[in-house]
């Protein structure tokens, strides 16, 4: 399997699992707030069920978010390989690789650190359709694009 699939895998299952993890919290504190209110009275309960409620728009958001990225990256075709920097590249910048696919951040694989980029990050807008070799200016440093996949 590619390196490059290889990524795009790992990367939906580290969506998969935080998707999960949001929603056994999202769980737990609706059951929390619903189990602490049995046999409480007065405004300390309705401050705790507020509170709870709020945390539990946080998480929804926070999922929601996690599922568009999801769904964002289901429509990338991880086989496909580039000869210049576009959405779906892994391409290697300064000793620092990338992958232009979701905002997901910094996270290591297979003994390399990636970070994920979305498609309207000033980087990748400064690099895009630039191949091995070439440079670009960013923020007053120079980029010089050493790989491209």
């Amino acid at each position: 399997m590619l390196l490059k699939t290889r990524l795009h895998e790992h990367l939906f299952q580290l969506l998969e699992t935080r998707i999960s993890e949001l929603s056994v919290q999202r769980t737990q504190i609706s059951h929390d707030s619903t189990e602490s209110g049995k046999g409480s009275a007065g405004d300390k309960h309705e401050v705790g069920i507020a509170m709870a409620q709020l945390e539990i728009e946080k998480i929804d958001g926070q999922i929601n978010l996690l599922q568009q990225q999801h769904t964002a990256l289901k429509r990338i075709d991880a086989q496909q390989a580039h000869t210049q920097i576009q959405i779906g590249s892994i391409f290697k910048c300064n000793e620092q690789w990338f992958y232009c696919s979701i905002a997901f951040g910094q996270f290591e694989f297979e003994q390399t650190s990636v970070f994920c980029l979305s498609p309207e990050a000033p980087l990748f807008l400064t690099l895009k359709g630039k191949k091995v070799g070439e440079n670009a200016l960013l923020n007053g440093k120079t980029w010089k694009i050493e790989a491209v996949s």
